[in-house]
């Protein structure tokens, strides 16, 4: 038990599982499986985003614009399919769609030492109005169905973009826990000057998680036409929070060096469920964002008391070292003296 209060991805998951259960005894149809599986299938547009933003918050940045990349690479889509471009040429230039907006947030960072919030809150506004830009301030309504199709193939009757999205994850959670470059961005988050001077390639690190959100964000944005066959001119706003939220509330530290792919997929669904649950227990949908904002916020304040209760643990922990190393000490000294 006390290991699972230790950890922040165990303990949240053991809230969402006790949170179902509590909302499947107040209504049956919630714990469904066709109800589960719908919830699923809904968080996994957060899911990518939310693993996007691990990157960043891990090498202690943030990125408060892959809303604005999910909205402008989705434009992207549909605007290059109604132009004729082939499903398979049309996903490629949105997925570089988002690694392109995301390498322009780290040139930003990187190269010209503009402070993450500043550059991802400016590229968010030039990344919305380009949206405007191209559609001319309409929703871009009719997309050829091939894109829609792809939402309807299924795999043991899951929906193959659920089977999809957990190979991502679980690929994604290897190769960090397994490539020694994947362990660069915990170094930096750690300690910057540190990695500096152990030869990290810092810049480099810092980029390419920038590019990396970007990149997973492009993916979100095929995701989602893919699920609703549209794009309004809504399409990723308030995402970024959303991200944020997850991936502190599923365990990935705000000062840095802490976190996995799984600690934000844990967050993702966590945060898609309680929208679900809110439903079922027919609150509001305007209460949906209240309670978002609550979250972030309660998410935040945990993350930091978790912290400064492990840093105070530390210190007292070299203090008593330090008070037994003198006591050990002190009778030779006055041996010697004598």
């Amino acid at each position: 038990m006390s290991r699972i209060l230790r950890s922040r991805e165990a303990l949240v998951l053991l809230l969402l599982i006790v949170l179902v259960a509590i909302i499947g005894f107040i209504n049956p149809n919630f714990v469904k499986s066709r109800s589960l599986l719908s919830i699923l299938n809904s968080s996994l547009i957060l899911v990518l985003v939310s693993i996007g933003e691990m990157f960043v918050i891990i090498t202690r940045g943030i990125d408060v614009s892959v809303g604005a990349i999910v909205g402008l690479s989705a434009v992207i889509l549909g605007t290059s399919l109604n132009a004729g471009v082939p499903l398979a040429a049309a996903i490629v230039l949105t997925l570089l769609t988002g690694l392109l907006a995301g390498s322009v947030n780290s040139v930003g960072i990187v190269f010209f030492k503009v402070p993450p919030i500043i550059m991802t809150l400016g590229t968010l506004g030039i990344y919305r109005g380009s949206m405007l830009l191209i559609t001319g301030g309409s929703w871009i309504e009719t997309i050829p169905p091939s894109i829609k199709s792809m939402n309807g193939w299924t795999v043991l009757g899951v929906r193959g973009f659920i089977w999809f999205t957990l190979i991502i994850v679980i690929v994604t959670a290897i190769l960090m826990r397994r490539l020694k470059i994947a362990r660069y961005f915990y170094a930096v988050g750690d300690n910057e000057e540190g990695a500096y001077v152990l030869g990290i390639p810092v810049k480099a690190t810092i980029f390419a998680a920038y590019a990396l959100a970007g990149l997973f964000a492009g993916a979100a944005a095929v995701l989602f036409v893919s699920q609703i066959g549209f794009v309004p001119m809504q399409t990723g706003n308030g995402l970024e929070l959303k991200a944020i939220a997850a991936v502190v509330l599923g365990g990935v530290n705000l000062t840095g060096g802490v976190g996995s792919p799984i600690s934000a997929v844990i967050g993702a669904v966590f945060l898609t469920a309680i929208d679900s649950m809110l439903v079922f227990l027919k609150v509001p949908g305007y209460w949906n964002n209240a309670f978002g904002g609550a979250i972030l916020l309660a998410a935040v304040y945990v993350d930091y008391r978790v912290r400064k209760t492990i840093e105070a643990r530390q210190r007292q922990v070299r203090t008593q070292v330090r008070a037994s190393t003198a006591t050990d000490v002190t009778p030779h000294s006055a041996i010697k003296e004598a």
